[in-house]
């Protein structure tokens, strides 16, 4: 199968002066200068490296056209890409590079000069390339492009046994150890279908990814457009201030995003791009609950999706189709899903389960050096999500919570996100994480964890009760009220929710 370097270089010839990826601080690219740019980094990974097929590198910058340069670059050759979280500290780097092997680290200036220091006796590494200014013991990026013959890598050959296109390390939410997933080159070029199937993705769209490149959601987003010949917008880093004013300059026609992005625009005040734009879908993963608001409020159709790094793309609503209030849709053609009870036996439909899928169909084969992650998360042919949920009927999914963050209080399970879902509501609630607090009587019991907003007081437990009288069971809301500055977060805005439950052992 082409990489995705084949089908870039492919488009180069179709429109060469096309804008491939547009950005506000960082410049743009064209289809050409990224076939040429990835060609020149692929002849110098093999030339001057000696790298190939089954070799790692790292990617450890914010959102910028390098990235995509240097992935391009990787695919071509065959050489797995590790994007790792910008704001990861040293030893969390340190762990990656020593777990994973890299041969190369590709890095801003800042970040390169903390690798060059860390690295100096990793015997794996062969270099680290800052991507934006010279740094001492380190190459710099527009040299190594510079120096490469004219025209490489566009003769390159296919790569034969390419398995590894990318190895993603997980955020670590439940136990705080990231794991290693290895994602196959083929989600790269051929990514896109997905997209096509969803919403008709073709190469007059424009994709905008505002969360970091890598999260698997923000890189399928921009890998899948120009797999299609679309382009992609991209915000370094993101900005809810200026977020409709970059929507507004580069017109971006679909936008994939995450929960917390999403809570963070709709706590905005109402600005004058939010409705007159050019997204024609916003796919705003985890939203089911709030889908309908999202709607309201920006005046576009919407689609739910659930998905995670080992399982690529789960499940999606469909446009085409009456909304199923709560839903995240029917599994992607190919995929297989099953609701599994504790006792190993499959849930009747309607009833609370493990969300599992058979591993054929998303092409899990296990972590990369643990085997004991594999053998939890793996139950002979069924990848084991760890998330529960139901299925109706028809076969549409309801997701619930994630395993370890429901609430077991006495005889009854808690989803935390229907309580976090019923109090974002309330004036004082800026943002929110529930979490189960232990209990000698109850077992657990309702702990919220909040940032008030400005202007406001902390609520007490009867203000919540009130706030949310008719919408949850009284046994649900919060008994344990806690004021926070700010919540926990990984790089892609997920809640560290361990951390927040490790404050009452």
């Amino acid at each position: 199968m082409p990489t995705l370097y084949d089908v870039v270089r492919d488009f180069s010839q179709t429109w060469p002066d096309k804008l491939a990826v547009l950005t506000e601080q960082d410049g743009h690219r064209t289809f050409r200068e990224l076939a040429a740019h990835g060609g020149a980094l692929a002849h110098q990974y093999q030339t001057r490296f000696g790298l190939g097929l089954g070799d790692r590198a790292c990617i450890w910058m914010q959102n910028r056209p390098e990235y995509i340069e240097c992935q391009l670059g990787m695919q071509a050759i065959g050489l797995a890409g590790v994007p790792i979280n910008p704001e990861w500290t040293d030893p969390e780097l340190e762990f990656v590079l020593n777990h994973s092997r890299c041969r190369l680290v590709f890095a801003e200036a800042e970040r390169a000069e903390r690798a060059v220091a860390l690295t100096k006796n990793m015997d794996s590494l062969e270099a680290v390339v800052s991507v934006d200014k010279p740094v001492d013991g380190a190459l710099l990026l527009a040299d190594l492009i510079g120096e490469a013959p004219e025209g490489a890598g566009l003769d390159l050959p296919p790569v034969d046994g390419f398995v590894e296109g990318n190895v993603l390390y997980t955020s670590g939410t439940t136990t705080g150890r990231p794991k290693a997933v290895p994602m196959s080159p083929e989600l790269f070029a051929g990514g896109a279908v997905p997209y096509e199937e969803m919403f008709g993705l073709n190469h007059t769209d424009r994709s905008l990814v505002v969360t970091p490149l890598f999260h698997g959601n923000a890189m399928g987003g921009a890998m899948s457009a120009l797999s299609r010949g679309a382009s992609v917008v991209m915000q370094r880093k993101f900005s809810a201030s200026r977020f409709w004013a970059l929507v507004d300059l580069y017109r971006p026609t679909y936008f994939l995003t995450l929960v917390p992005i999403i809570n963070i625009l709709m706590a905005q005040p109402p600005g004058p791009h939010e409705k007159s734009h050019s997204l024609r879908v916003m796919i705003p993963l985890g939203c089911a609950p709030i889908i309908e608001q999202i709607e309201e409020r920006y005046g576009v159709p919407c689609m739910d999706w659930y998905g995670m790094t080992e399982a690529g793309s789960g499940t999606y609503t469909r446009l085409d189709e009456p909304r199923r209030p709560g839903s995240v849709g029917k599994p992607f053609e190919g995929s297989v899903l099953r609701i599994f009870l504790p006792d190993g036996s499959e849930a009747p439909t309607g009833e609370t389960g493990e969300i599992c899928f058979l591993r054929s169909t998303i092409g899990f084969n296990g972590y990369i050096e643990d085997p004991e992650a594999t053998e939890a998360a793996t139950s002979g042919d069924w990848f084991r999500t760890g998330d529960l949920g139901y299925v109706d009927d028809d076969g549409y999914l309801y997701f619930v919570d994630r395993q370890k963050d429901i609430v077991r209080r006495g005889g009854e399970n808690l989803s935390t996100i229907e309580v976090e879902t019923a109090l974002r509501t309330h004036l004082a609630v800026a943002d929110i994480a529930v979490v189960a607090r232990p209990d000698p009587v109850l077992g657990e019991t309702v702990a919220a964890f909040i940032v008030i907003a400005d202007g406001c007081e902390l609520p007490t437990e009867d203000d919540l009760r009130t706030h949310t009288d008719g919408t949850l069971a009284p046994y649900k809301v919060p008994t344990t009220i806690e004021p926070i500055d700010e919540l926990p977060r990984t790089g892609n805005g997920k809640v560290e929710k361990f951390r927040l439950r490790q404050r009452f052992v």
